[in-house]
C-alpha cells in the first residue's frame, strides 16, 4: 500500500510508546541524521584541516577525568540493563515475551535512552584523537562504527521498543565499554604504564563476540517459533555480519603478522643498529 509524502513523514516520526516522542533527539530521524552527517565531517575532513597546521594538544589529564567517567557511566548502564533483561525467561515464554507494567517499560525506555546517549558521548574519542594529530587512527572502522552504533540504536529505540535482543546487546556493549575504557585509562597514565597493557587484543575478541549476542539470541527465538519482526532480523543481522567482518579484518591487521613481515623487521632492525 503507497502513502503519500505526508503519510510517509507521520509514519517514521511515529514512536512505538508516544511517550518518548519528545524525548530529546527522538521526534524523527532528522536529529540524529544531522548529528551523525557532523560527525563525520569534522572527524574526516573539517577537525584534521583545522589542525593541519597547529600542534597537537596534550590532553593527558582531560583524558583520565574522560575515561574515568565512561567507566562509571558503562559500569551503571550494565548494572540496570543487566537487571532487567530476561532472555532466558523470555524464551520459556510462548511469544517470547516478558509482561511488564507500564511504569517498568517506561523506565526500560528510560535506560535506552541514557544508552543512546552515551553513544553520543562516545563520539568525543573521535575529537581527541582530531585534537590530538592521531588521524592514523581515525579509520573507516572508526568512523563506522561509532556512526553505525547510534543508528541502529536509534532505530530500535523508535521503533521496535523494550526487547530482550536489545537489553543483550546494550548490556553487553556497556560490559565492553567499561574493560575498554579502563584500558584507554592506563594508557593515558604514560609510557611506563604499557607494560601491562598486553591484554588489549583480548578487547577486540570480546567486541567480536559481542556482535553475536543479538543474532544468536534471535536464532533461539526462531527455533522456539516465537514471533520477531523478519525485517528487523535481517537489519541486525547484516548490521552484525559488517561489524564482525571489519573487526576481524583490524584483528588480523593488528595482531596477525606474516613471518614474511617480522622477517624483514628483524633485517631491518639489525642494519639499523649496525649503521
Amino acid at each position: 500500500m503507497g502513502y503519500s509524502f505526508s503519510e510517509f513523514v507521520t509514519l517514521i516520526c511515529t514512536s512505538k510508546d508516544s511517550r518518548v516522542h519528545d524525548w530529546f533527539l527522538m521526534s524523527s530521524p532528522v536529529k540524529p541524521t544531522i548529528l551523525i552527517l557532523a560527525y563525520i565531517l569534522i572527524a574526516t575532513r573539517i577537525g584534521p584541516s583545522l589542525m593541519k597546521n597547529r600542534a597537537p594538544y596534550n590532553l593527558k589529564y582531560t583524558l583520565a577525568l574522560y575515561n574515568i567517567f565512561q567507566i562509571i557511566y558503562n559500569s551503571y548502564l550494565f548494572i540496570v540493563i543487566w537487571n532487567e533483561t530476561q532472555v532466558i525467561r523470555s524464551l520459556m515464554n510462548d511469544d517470547c515475551k516478558i509482561k511488564r507494567s507500564d511504569e517498568m517499560t517506561l523506565q526500560c525506555f528510560g535506560f535506552g535512552w541514557w544508552y543512546i546517549m552515551n553513544k553520543i558521548v562516545d563520539l568525543l574519542d573521535t575529537i581527541f584523537m582530531v585534537l590530538r594529530k592521531k588521524n592514523e587512527q581515525i579509520s573507516f572502522l572508526h568512523v563506522y562504527h561509532h556512526s553505525a552504533v547510534i543508528v541502529i540504536s536509534w532505530v530500535a529505540f523508535k521503533y521496535m521498543g523494550v526487547t530482550e535482543e536489545h537489553g543483550i546487546v546494550m548490556s553487553f556493549n556497556a560490559a565492553v565499554h567499561v574493560i575498554m575504557y579502563f584500558y584507554y585509562l592506563v594508557a593515558a597514565m604514560g609510557p611506563q604504564y604499557q607494560k601491562y597493557l598486553w591484554w588489549k587484543r583480548y578487547i577486540t575478541k570480546i567486541q567480536i563476540g559481542q556482535f553475536l549476542a543479538a543474532p544468536l539470541y534471535m536464532i533461539a527465538a526462531a527455533i522456539k517459533g516465537c514471533h520477531i519482526s523478519k525485517a528487523y532480523t535481517l537489519w541486525i543481522t547484516i548490521n552484525a555480519c559488517i561489524f564482525v567482518v571489519l573487526f576481524v579484518d583490524f584483528y588480523r591487521k593488528a595482531y596477525t603478522k606474516s613471518p614474511g613481515i617480522e622477517h624483514k623487521k628483524d633485517s631491518r632492525k639489525k642494519s639499523e643498529k649496525s649503521t
